[in-house]
């Protein structure tokens, strides 16, 4: 079936955050190849767009070959297409409702970096990820503690796994890989900036998850809020920092960040929403980081704090990168190839590139000019299927 002209004729059908206004867009049960043309396209490689360009979709996945001659035909004139927006650090994403609400808003990937380790976490992310109606879940299960340790002090969660030793850390650590976890974080936490001691993992503690992960090539993140925690994180080889520190830890220390390779995940929506002027520290810190040259990730805490957040389109947390000095395209970049290295599916997802998995979104207008471009949501394609 050929609809050239078909979204035109849509009007209306625009998707913001959770909501959706007018008519739903069609949804393919089954979908068959599609070819997208007209649309500029961003592909999150951090090249120049590309106008008028044409995109094959076949067999969930991203083609620039010659359409098939049965191939469903959408002019996106007007429109910029981009690859599908992770989230990197979110909570309370084992629910199909609220991933179809982060699809619906353009991000078709996110990671729930902890969540109560009683519950059938990776059996869950198993049964989401068969439909491809919602975002697609990455999952950490529970972060690796020590008793007393964050997240139960000071919060009273559930959501850690608490460790004795290095030995039961290594034990726990597996135990979690064999369950099917996509990532392992780790709660780095001393407890600075609630004005406490917390107890935390030791040196050896942390070296020995690192090393046990990195052997099944799965990475480690780490839960880490002020400098003195975020130095022992980088002692321990972990490889992406969760949350930008609170206070203001010197370029010597931002450098070590940069040459060990690690990536940054900002959530800059947490901050503001626990104080603002924590918030503007957290982008202070960033925009030297961002100016040294650093790696970020797109990530905002979703649901891991009593404030409210961005459920779709993280609009606040892009606004407040932007404050920080990130171009347009960096922020592009940030959620969509870096975000998906932090996945570990770098190679699958992340960009539009030939044989990528074919997650990607459309907006009415240009965002690299118009940050409101992606208040317009137009289009959501999720492992070929439209959403």
């Amino acid at each position: 079936m050929r609809r050239r002209g078909f979204l035109r004729a849509l009007g209306g059908v625009l998707l913001s955050g959770s909501t959706c206004r007018g008519s739903d867009p069609p949804t393919r049960s089954d979908p068959g190849p599609l070819v997208l043309t007209g649309a500029r396209l961003i592909d999150g490689t951090g090249a120049d767009p590309i106008d008028d360009a044409t995109v094959v979709v076949d067999g969930g996945r991203i083609s620039f070959a010659e359409p098939p001659p049965d191939a469903e035909v959408l002019d996106l004139s007007g429109r910029t297409l981009l690859p599908g927006f992770i989230n990197t650090h979110v909570h309370r994403g084992y629910s199909a409702s609220t991933l179809e609400a982060w699809a619906r808003g353009g991000v078709t990937t996110v990671r729930d970096v902890g969540t109560d380790p009683r519950q059938k976490l990776f059996a869950t992310r198993d049964q989401l990820n068969a439909h491809a109606d919602g975002a697609r879940l990455v999952a950490a299960g529970p972060l690796l503690t020590v008793p007393g340790g964050y997240p139960m002090k000071p919060w009273g969660s559930r959501s850690g796994l608490a460790v004795t030793s290095v030995e039961d850390a290594i034990d726990q650590t597996r135990a979690l890989l064999d369950d099917g976890a996509d990532v392992i974080k780790l709660a780095i936490e001393r407890g600075g900036s609630f004005g406490l001691e917390i107890p935390s993992l030791s040196p050896e503690q942390i070296e020995a998850i690192v090393a046990t992960a990195h052997v099944r090539g799965v990475p480690v993140s780490a839960h880490v809020l002020d400098t003195r925690d975020l130095i022992r994180a980088l002692d321990g080889g972990v490889d992406d920092i969760a949350h930008m520190v609170y206070d203001s830890p010197d370029d010597g220390v931002l450098q070590r960040v940069i040459d060990q390779g690690l990536t940054w995940v900002p959530t800059l929506e947490l901050w503001h929403g626990v104080r603002e002027d924590l918030g503007h520290r957290a982008i202070d810190t960033l925009e030297r980081f961002v100016g040294m040259g650093g790696r970020v990730a797109l990530g905002t805490d979703y649901a891991g704090y009593f404030c409210e957040f961005d459920l779709g389109m993280p609009r606040r947390e892009i606004a407040w990168m932007r404050e920080a000095g990130m171009t347009p395209m960096q922020i592009i970049e940030a959620a969509t190839r870096e975000a998906a290295r932090v996945c570990n599916l770098g190679a699958q997802l992340g960009t539009l590139e030939t044989g990528m998995r074919a997650d990607l979104f459309a907006v009415e207008g240009d965002p690299l000019t118009d940050p409101t471009a992606f208040d317009r949501i137009a289009l959501v394609v999720r492992e070929g299927g439209i959403i």
